[in-house]
């Protein structure tokens, strides 16, 4: 029986390990059946397994082995329903799905243009750019090209329908590459087989970068190099597929690329199944995770949102990658357009990250009988943004994709309250590329100041020479509304100081706005505050429980934040200060050191406190120690004497003291009682005798602290407003009796209540 057991258990051990081995696999592969007798999927090898052993897998189950992509560890196979059932149980495959189809979505139908000749006395920018001028105005765009920055020495791959490379508009447009992956050739042009609208839309994108008629189109980026890459079949009857983007991506790498574009989304399924909001969380879709692995090399990916607004969460894949620049769309007066998709992404990311224009967009159009057409949809406004970077990575080509994603969300006329309908705004694309990290604030390096008349730093770096010089206004106010600034000013270094002085935690707030040569200008607010530093801090003899000491003489150090000169330097008044009256023992006046040293003794077993004036002109500000210090008496006392409490009042809502101390000396053994009265003369609480003291009571000093410990007072003869039997008393006059054979003596004891 025990055999048969064991065996049993090693039998669902095995099969618990089997089944914990075999892929995973997505819920839409059964609906795909329904419908085909065939399906593309995704095949994710697991990571130990080579991908060559995964194709003869597909070969041997009876598929069809489509695309390798070494960046997502993954092969791409049309396999019919017997084979998946072989692949479902590999221990090669860590995860099975289909092969996601691109739907172009909502994209409103071209306007053919006539060009009927130049337009009627333009400026020389919009004379060359005609009417593909308009979206090179709102990004801003005309400063850089009037300088002859256009994209040389750019490399830009674009993802398409495909391309009319022997159209006039690109006879010199500069293609290193073109890679068909629909016909598996170099031919990217339509061709026989093609549907006859096959390269509208990708010739539609192109133009937007690398047109060159002057005054009727000229692209954003016309000496830029490209690598063309047909990737989406427009056939009804033929598969569109996402692996097509996946390998165009790992090829452009191969080649060499700086920027991707690709006004392409892939979300729904052709049986209408596919991504939902939910799956868009930057790691699941296949074009997302690889257009995040070529931003990881380098490769600047920008994608557009998608045209399926105007819901709440309509984003397609692969704008929802964290590292993937998603465009949406507005219109010439900076509406948002309807169409253009919205984020959020399911985990939270704010997206579209910028919009550029999007409607009535000029083109050249193969299709048009005019050769031109004004055109709608995210798929133009993504090229435009594309070609704008290519201007920017022409004067910065060491600038990142995140930093270079950075720079426009820092320029977006969105910026100072981003959302998931437009982003960060559209981004003034002359203003990222002459500040293309924006302002780095090198001093206060803390929200804390260390001086109250601080000094304010900065730098713009990888500022363009042609910037030159910068000019920066700063102003500082005590609100961010900076309606009423305490200094404006102007000045072309890059710093600054606020001579006024500022008083204890006055918050200032500081913005930066720097304006180059041709008038781009860029504006840092840090959204903190700069919080001034005390005037006076005490550094001895101020703990909140008090302390006390021997030396009869002690040295009162403090210390004060920098200041400048003017209006510093700083000047102190000291005063030492009896706890009983308030009545100042010494006084110090106009020091110009932190630190004081009475001139005389000071008292033995009285309490005291201290006080330093910080004066600054005509400011001053006043600062008393947190608690009292007592020099004590070690010898034995020449007479008896009951002392007057304190603090008295009691407590101290100020200084946060809640009890008070009660003092006697005893001049030789004694029997003591001393015990606290109300006003009509009932005992409310006795002190001597108790637990803790005999009924005699030895000659000496009571009541106060250890020698050279904190604490203002012995805790067995501390007072805090409650009875004997631990109720709190009514506020009011309470006497406290010392009762000796040598006499009796009292004092008042004045308790405010437990609440201020």
């Amino acid at each position: 029986m025990r055999v048969r057991l064991v065996a049993l258990c090693f039998f669902l051990l095995a099969a618990t390990t089997t089944r914990a081995q075999q892929p995973t696999v997505s819920s839409n592969l059964d609906r795909k059946f329904q419908r085909d007798s065939t399906v593309a999927v995704w095949l994710m090898a697991r990571h130990e397994h080579r991908l060559a052993n995964v194709e003869e897998l597909v070969r041997a189950a009876g598929g069809t082995v489509r695309h390798r992509s070494r960046w997502i560890h993954a092969v791409s196979a049309t396999v019919g329903r017997g084979a998946i059932d072989r692949l479902k149980t590999s221990r090669l495959l860590r995860h099975i799905q289909p092969v996601a189809r691109f739907v172009a979505g909502y994209r409103p139908e071209s306007t053919p243009v006539r060009i009927l000749g130049p337009i009627a006395a333009p400026a020389n920018s919009d004379s060359i750019f005609g009417p593909s001028s308009m979206p090179l105005r709102l990004l801003n765009l005309f400063p850089l090209t009037e300088r002859g920055v256009t994209g040389a020495g750019v490399r830009i791959a674009v993802l398409d329908t495909g391309f009319e490379t022997e159209h006039p508009a690109f006879a010199g447009a500069s293609v290193v590459a073109q890679r068909d992956f629909v016909f598996g050739d170099s031919v990217v042009r339509n061709e026989p087989g093609d549907a006859s609208t096959a390269s509208k839309h990708g010739t539609e994108v192109w133009s937007l970068l690398a047109a060159n008629l002057p005054t009727e189109m000229v692209g954003i980026a016309p000496d830029a190099e490209y690598l063309l890459a047909k990737t989406e079949d427009v056939r009804s009857e033929t598969r569109v597929e996402e692996d097509n983007y996946v390998a165009a991506l790992e090829w452009a790498d191969s080649i060499g690329v700086d920027i991707i574009t690709a006004s392409l989304t892939y979300t729904r399924f052709d049986d209408g199944s596919g991504y939902s909001p939910d799956d868009l969380n930057g790691d699941l879709a296949i074009t997302t995770i690889a257009a995040d692995a070529a931003a990881a090399r380098g490769i600047v990916v920008v994608a557009s949102a998608g045209n399926s607004g105007p819901g709440h969460r309509s984003l397609g894949t692969p704008a929802d990658g964290d590292s993937v620049i998603a465009v949406g769309a507005e219109d010439s007066l900076g509406v948002l357009a309807s169409f253009s998709s919205r984020g959020p992404t399911a985990d939270g990311r704010l997206k579209p990250d910028i919009i550029a224009p999007g409607r009535s967009v000029f083109t050249v159009s193969p299709t048009s009988p005019t050769g031109f057409a004004r055109v709608n949809g995210t798929s133009f406004s993504t090229p435009i943004v594309a070609g704008a970077l290519a201007l920017m990575k022409e004067l910065h080509p060491f600038l990142t994709p995140m930093e270079l994603l950075d720079a426009l969300r820092r320029t977006g006329n969105n910026s100072e309250s981003p959302d998931s309908s437009v982003g960060w705004g559209r981004p003034d694309m002359t203003a990222a590329a002459t500040f293309p990290r924006g302002i780095l604030l090198l001093e206060p390096v803390d929200s804390t100041l260390t001086s109250i008349t601080p000094q304010f730093s900065w730098q713009v770096p990888e500022l363009p020479t042609f910037a030159e010089p910068v000019t920066y206004r700063i102003r500082f106010a005590e609100d961010t509304t900076f309606a009423s600034p305490l200094l404006d000013t102007t000045v072309t270094e890059t710093q600054a100081q606020f001579g006024t002085p500022l008083l204890p935690t006055q918050t200032l707030f500081v913005e930066i706005t720097a304006t180059s040569a041709d008038s781009a200008s860029f504006t840092l607010r840090p959204e903190n505050g700069f919080v001034a530093p005390d005037w006076v801090t005490m550094q001895t003899l101020s703990a909140s429980a008090g302390i006390t000491i021997r030396e009869r003489r002690p040295e009162f150090e403090w210390s004060a934040p920098l200041v400048s000169s003017p209006p510093g330097p700083f000047t102190f008044d000291v005063a030492i200060l009896r706890v009983d009256n308030g009545a100042a023992a010494l006084e110090e006046f106009e020091l110009t050191e932190t630190s004081y040293v009475p001139t005389r003794d000071l008292d033995l077993n009285t309490p005291y406190r201290w006080r330093v004036v910080a004066r600054l002109g005509e400011d001053s500000v006043v600062v008393t120690s947190d608690g009292s210090f007592v020099i004590v008496d070690e010898s034995t006392p020449t007479a008896t004497l009951l002392f007057q409490n304190f603090p008295n009042p009691f407590p101290d809502f100020r200084t946060g003291v809640f009890s008070t101390c009660i003092w006697f000396d005893l001049s030789e053994d004694d029997e003591v009682r001393l015990d606290i009265f109300d006003i009509r003369g009932h005992l409310v609480r006795s002190l001597v005798p108790a637990n803790v003291f005999p009924v005699r009571v030895p000659a000496g000093r009571y009541g106060r602290g250890q020698l050279g410990e904190t604490g203002r007072c012995d805790p067995r003869l501390e007072w805090d407003g409650t009875s004997n039997d631990g109720t709190v008393v009514q506020r009011g006059i309470y006497p406290v009796r010392l009762k000796t054979s040598k006499g009796t003596y009292f004092k008042r004891i004045v308790f405010m209540g437990r609440q201020p």
